[in-house]
């Protein structure tokens, strides 16, 4: 057992550095926080509380950068025309809302 354990710790050590990373952690954050905080309000226009439209914006905001972190490299996206951004994620808003299960 203990061989098996040691050679999975080796495999998952040496692939973990095998490619870059595409999309920081503090950048993934940080987008998400400002989705968020922007979303929040429709949530709460709509009679949600405070905390339920907070975690609906955070869940919808998550769905969508995972579309993007999917079909997009993280160069590419940043030096995407901003109407081309912005129509991949009215899209992608939209596939979240219609097939919610796909967000976890």
């Amino acid at each position: 057992m203990k061989p098996l354990l040691t050679g999975l710790a080796l495999l998952v050590s040496t692939s973990a550095f095998s490619l870059p990373v595409e999309y920081k952690t503090l950048h993934l954050i940080s987008w998400t926080y400002q989705c968020s905080q922007r979303l929040a309000p429709t949530y709460q226009m709509q009679g949600m509380s405070s905390n339920l439209a907070m975690q609906s914006a955070i869940r919808l905001c998550s769905c969508v950068i995972d579309h993007y972190r999917e079909n997009h490299r993280y160069v590419d996206l940043q030096i995407m025309p901003l109407p081309q951004r912005e129509a991949f994620g009215e899209m992608y808003s939209q596939e979240c809302i219609d097939y919610p299960e796909r967000e976890t």
